[in-house]
C-alpha cells in the first residue's frame, strides 16, 4: 500500500473513479487511462456522408449476389471489377485497386471566438516530451515533420502502405503524398471545441486547411493551372459512379482520398475539449445536390468544399492528430474504405477488444514506450467485406477438416477463414396499425439515414398539405422534416421538424408557391447513435389552389418518388443472413502485437499514463456475424451484434473488490486451442481515505479448450459480464482444433448439421 497526499488522491479520483471499475464510452476506440477516460464520452467518429450508407449497403449486396451465384464480376479496362446490381447501378467490388491519398498538415493560428477559447495555436512540435519514468503510453518524436509522416505512411517495413498490402494479401496498394505544414486562421478551439466541432467546426478546419495550402502553392510561384495539374493525380477515381456508367476509373471532381493532420493531440487521446476528435466524415454533406465540381460538361453536386480556386473539391475525408500513431491512421482509413466501427458506439464496451484494428486494436504497439504505434490486424469479416479474405464455406449438412494459415498471412493450400453458413434470421417488429386502410408510408429505421418521399406539386398560388403521422424519433437528434422547394430542388424551405414520440395525429401546413410549380417532400434524417422506429405517414392530402390530391399508400407510388421510404403495414419483417467465421490468430505479421501490445492502465493515482502489457492468447477465434444488426452495441442489444467474437472464457478476471477489468482485457483468452493459456495478472489502484492500494486480478494458466460447440446459445455468454462475447445460434455447429503446428498453421474439423 502506498500513501499519498490527500490533494493528489482527490484529483486522481475525479479523473479515474477507481480505475477499471467503469465501462467507458468510446469514440476512436480511445485508450482508457484515467486522463483519457475523462475524454472518452460517447462521440461517434465514423460520421456518414450523403452516400455512405447507400455505398455500404451496395457493397454488401454485391458480396451476397456473388456468393449466391446471382451476379458476376465484370473487369474494368483500367483495373478492378464491378458488379451490376440493376439497370444503371453498379458497385465496385472487390477493393483490388491502387489508390493515392493526399495528406495536408495544418497548425493553428490566432483567430478565436471568445465563447470557445482564445488561446492561440497550437503549432506543431509543441507537444511536450513525456517523462518516460512516468508515461509509457504517449507517442512522441522530436520532430513531427513532413519526413516523419512520409516514413510512417510509405516507409519500408511497418507503415500505412505496408499494413494495407498485408491485410489485402497484395490485392490493394495505397501511397500517401504528404504536403508540408500550413497554418489555418483559427485557433484549435474555433474548430474543435465541443460546442462547434460537430456543427461546422471540423468542416471549417478541412476547408481552411485546403485553402491555406492552395494559397501557399500560389505564393511559391505556381500558377492556378499548375496547381490544377498537380491535383489531377489525386482525382482518378469516381467513388460513387456519379454518372452511373459503371466506370469507376475516371475523375469525378473530388479528391479521391483526403487526410488532414492537425497540430497537437487528439481529443480521443485526452488532449482536451478544444482538440478535434479523430474521425471520418464528409465536408458540407448538407449541400448534397447544391454544390460541387464541374466535370467535363456536367455538374457533380455532391457537396464538399473547393480547394482554393482550383477545379477540385474535397468531400470524404479523415482527420487525425499530429502525434497519432500508425493505428489511428489505419483505423480512420478503414472507414474511408467503408468499414464500420466494431466497438460499442453507444457507450458500452463489447468483446471485440484488441482483436481488430476497427476496435481497440488500433491502440496496440510493441511495448516500446507508447501505444497505438503498431496496430493489430483486421478480423475476418472486414476482409470478407472488402473482398480480401481467402475462405471456404461450409453449408448445412456438410463437414470436413480445413487447414488454416495464420489469419494475417496467406499460404498455399490453406484458408484464412472458414465461413459456416447458418439458418437465416427472421426479425418481426410490430410498430403500429395505419389509421385507414392497410398501408402507410414508412420512413425506415436505422443510423445515418437521409430518406425522402418527394412529389411535384402543380403550379399554384397557395399549397396546403395535411397528413396523419405516427412517430417514434430520437428527440433532438433525429428528425422528420416537411419541406418544399421552388427552384427545382436546389434549395429547400422547412415547414416542420418533427421528433419525439407520438401516436397517430393530424398535421397541416401551407406555403406560398407564387403561382409556380413546386416540390414537396418528407425527409427523415438520423444520426449515427441511437435509432428509433421512425415515422409512418398516412392520409396525405395536397391542395393546390383548390385542387386536392390524396394518398393513403394503398395504390403504390402514386406519383411519389421514394428514396428510402417504403409502403408498410406497420409491421416490419426482415430475413437476414448469419454465419460463423473461424480464423486462426497467431503472432504473425501485424498480429505480433497481440503478444506484447495489449495494455492496462494500472496506476491511476501514482502514474496515470503508465500501462502494463499482457498477451492476448493465440489460437482459433470464432466470430458470429448477424446481419440483422448494423453495429456491435451490446450495451443496447445484450449478447447480440453485427460481428462479435465468441469468448470461450467470458468472465475470467475479477478484482478482490468484485469488479472486473474492462472488456478490452477480458477477451484476452477468448481463443480455442489445445495448448494451455498464459497466466495473466492485471492491476488497478483504488483509494481509501488518504491511501492508495493496488488490487490484482489474475487468471491462472488454464487447460486449453479445443472444441467450439454452439448447441447451447448461452454457453459462451455470462450474465456476470453481459456486454462481452455473444449468444451463439444453437444450430449444433462444432469446430474442433485437431492439430497446431510450429509454423502457426492449425487444422480444424467443422460440422454443420
Amino acid at each position: 500500500m502506498k500513501k499519498l497526499a490527500s490533494g493528489v488522491i482527490a484529483g486522481a479520483a475525479a479523473l479515474a473513479l477507481g480505475g477499471a471499475i467503469i465501462q467507458p464510452a468510446e469514440a476512436d476506440s480511445p485508450d482508457d487511462g484515467p486522463v483519457r477516460q475523462a475524454a472518452a464520452h460517447a462521440k461517434k467518429h465514423d460520421r456518414p456522408g450523403p452516400k455512405t450508407r447507400e455505398q455500404r449497403a451496395e457493397m454488401r449486396k454485391a458480396l451476397e449476389l456473388l456468393e449466391n451465384g446471382n451476379a458476376k464480376l465484370t473487369q474494368q479496362a483500367d483495373g478492378g471489377a464491378v458488379v451490376k446490381l440493376r439497370k444503371n447501378k453498379y458497385v465496385e467490388f472487390p477493393v483490388d485497386r491502387t489508390d493515392k491519398v493526399l495528406t495536408m498538415l495544418a497548425e493553428f493560428g490566432t483567430e478565436a471566438n471568445p465563447a470557445y477559447g482564445t488561446e492561440p495555436g497550437p503549432l506543431h512540435n509543441e507537444i511536450p516530451e513525456p517523462d518516460r519514468t512516468e508515461d509509457n503510453s504517449t507517442y512522441w518524436v522530436e520532430d513531427f515533420s513532413k519526413a516523419h509522416f512520409d516514413e510512417m505512411f510509405n516507409g519500408e517495413g511497418e507503415s500505412f502502405r505496408d499494413f494495407y498490402k498485408e491485410a489485402s494479401s497484395g490485392r490493394y496498394d495505397v501511397t500517401v503524398t504528404t504536403e508540408d505544414w500550413v497554418t489555418v486562421p483559427g485557433n484549435a478551439s474555433s474548430y474543435g471545441d465541443n460546442e462547434v466541432e460537430d456543427d461546422g467546426g471540423s468542416w471549417a478546419f478541412i476547408a481552411d486547411t485546403a485553402n491555406a495550402w492552395y494559397e501557399d502553392q500560389l505564393a511559391s510561384g505556381k500558377t492556378p493551372e499548375q496547381v490544377d495539374e498537380y491535383l489531377s493525380q489525386f482525382d482518378v477515381w469516381d467513388r460513387y459512379d456519379y454518372d452511373n456508367d459503371g466506370d469507376f476509373n475516371e475523375p469525378d471532381g473530388y479528391i479521391d482520398h483526403f487526410q488532414a493532420v492537425h497540430a497537437g493531440g487528439g481529443e480521443e487521446a485526452g488532449a482536451g475539449d478544444d482538440a478535434i476528435w479523430s474521425h471520418r466524415w464528409y465536408v458540407n454533406g448538407d449541400q448534397y445536390g447544391q454544390t460541387g465540381p464541374t466535370v467535363g460538361d456536367s455538374e457533380n453536386l455532391y457537396g464538399g468544399t473547393q480547394v482554393g480556386e482550383s477545379r477540385y473539391f474535397i468531400g470524404d475525408y479523415t482527420v487525425e492528430p499530429e502525434n497519432g500513431g500508425l493505428g489511428v491512421f489505419v483505423h480512420e482509413y478503414g472507414h474511408d474504405l467503408e468499414l464500420p466501427d466494431f466497438y460499442d458506439t453507444a457507450g458500452g464496451e463489447n468483446g471485440t477488444g484488441f482483436w481488430t484494428v476497427m476496435s481497440s486494436g488500433s491502440w496496440l504497439g510493441r511495448a516500446d514506450g507508447s501505444i497505438g504505434t503498431t496496430p493489430g490486424g483486421f478480423g475476418p469479416e472486414e476482409k470478407l467485406f472488402l473482398g480480401w479474405l481467402d475462405y471456404t464455406e461450409v453449408d448445412a449438412g456438410e463437414e470436413g477438416a480445413f487447414k488454416l494459415s495464420p489469419s494475417q498471412k496467406t499460404m498455399k493450400g490453406h484458408d484464412q477463414a472458414i465461413k459456416v453458413n447458418l439458418p437465416d434470421k427472421t426479425t418481426i417488429r410490430e410498430y403500429t396499425t395505419p389509421p385507414e386502410g392497410e398501408h402507410a408510408w414508412w420512413s425506415g429505421r436505422g443510423d445515418s439515414l437521409v430518406n425522402t418521399l418527394t412529389r411535384t406539386v402543380p403550379a399554384a398560388t397557395t399549397v396546403e398539405v395535411g397528413a396523419d403521422i405516427w412517430n417514434q424519433i430520437e428527440k433532438s437528434y433525429d428528425f422528420l422534416f416537411v419541406e418544399y422547394s421552388l427552384d427545382g430542388g436546389s434549395s429547400w424551405t422547412t415547414l416542420d421538424k418533427i421528433d419525439g414520440f407520438s401516436d397517430w395525429a393530424s398535421h397541416s401546413w401551407s406555403y406560398d408557391a407564387g403561382g409556380q410549380e413546386s416540390i414537396l417532400r418528407f425527409r427523415y434524417n438520423t444520426d449515427g447513435g441511437l435509432n428509433e422506429a421512425g415515422a409512418f405517414i398516412d392520409n396525405i392530402a395536397v391542395t393546390a389552389d383548390g385542387t386536392t390530391f390524396t394518398d393513403g399508400a394503398e395504390d403504390g407510388d402514386n406519383g411519389w418518388t421514394a428514396d428510402g421510404f417504403t409502403i408498410s403495414t406497420g409491421t416490419d419483417t426482415k430475413v437476414t443472413p448469419r454465419y460463423y467465421l473461424i480464423e486462426n490468430r497467431q503472432y504473425v505479421g501485424y498480429d505480433e502485437t497481440l503478444e506484447v501490445g495489449p495494455y492496462n492502465f494500472s496506476e491511476a493515482y501514482t502514474r496515470p499514463d503508465w500501462v502494463e502489457q499482457f498477451p492476448y492468447q493465440n489460437g482459433m477465434l470464432v466470430w458470429l456475424v448477424d446481419l440483422a444488426y448494423a453495429d456491435n452495441n451490446t450495451s443496447k442489444h445484450v449478447g447480440e451484434g453485427y460481428a462479435l467474437p465468441v469468448d470461450v472464457r467470458p468472465d475470467s478476471l475479477t478484482f478482490p473488490d468484485g469488479t472486473s477489468p474492462t472488456n478490452r482485457r477480458e477477451p484476452f483468452d477468448a481463443t480455442f486451442s489445445k495448448s494451455r493459456t498464459d497466466a495473466v495478472c492485471l492491476h488497478k489502484q483504488v483509494a481509501s481515505g488518504d491511501d492508495v492500494e493496488t488490487l490484482e486480478a489474475c487468471a491462472p494458466s488454464a487447460k486449453g479448450i479445443a472444441t467450439f460447440d454452439d448447441s447451447d446459445p448461452n454457453r459462451y455468454w455470462a450474465e456476470t459480464n453481459p456486454w462481452n462475447s455473444v449468444k451463439v445460434v444453437g444450430a449444433g455447429v462444432k469446430a474442433r482444433v485437431l492439430n497446431e503446428k510450429k509454423d502457426g498453421t492449425i487444422t480444424v474439423h467443422v460440422t454443420n448439421p
